[in-house]
């Protein structure tokens, strides 16, 4: 399976690093024996949809270069509100695989289906 990797922090939030996400979202991966294809990266506010990285992974969607988009949470890929999230993930033609990591708690996964 070819899989896209998603990382972003806000530049509000200082002392962030997309590459915690990055570390945990490629060993995840890894672990499931699918290859990264392409990773983005955004350190900008997710309020609107204007990033480099953001941009860049559309333009992959459009191309149909990776079967599965792999991100942190939700509000890394965007905090544009409900109705512009699902805008956004009925665009992509692959599958979308969120992982939330708490330190308190055990890692979850979450497959993300939007009809």
């Amino acid at each position: 399976m070819k899989v896209a990797i998603y990382a972003r922090v806000s530049t509000d939030d200082k002392g962030q690093d997309p590459l915690n996400q990055l570390l945990e979202l490629r060993e995840f991966a890894a672990r499931q024996g699918w290859n990264i294809v392409r990773e983005f990266t955004d350190e900008a506010t997710a309020k609107n949809g204007d990033r480099t990285g953001f941009k860049q992974m559309w333009a992959d969607v459009a191309k149909h270069r990776f079967d599965l988009l792999l991100f942190w949470s939700l509000d890394r890929l965007t905090r544009e509100g409900t109705y512009k999230t699902l805008t956004y993930l009925r665009r992509l033609t692959a599958e979308l695989l969120l992982l939330k990591i708490q330190p308190s708690q055990e890692n979850k996964t979450f497959r993300l289906q939007v009809l």
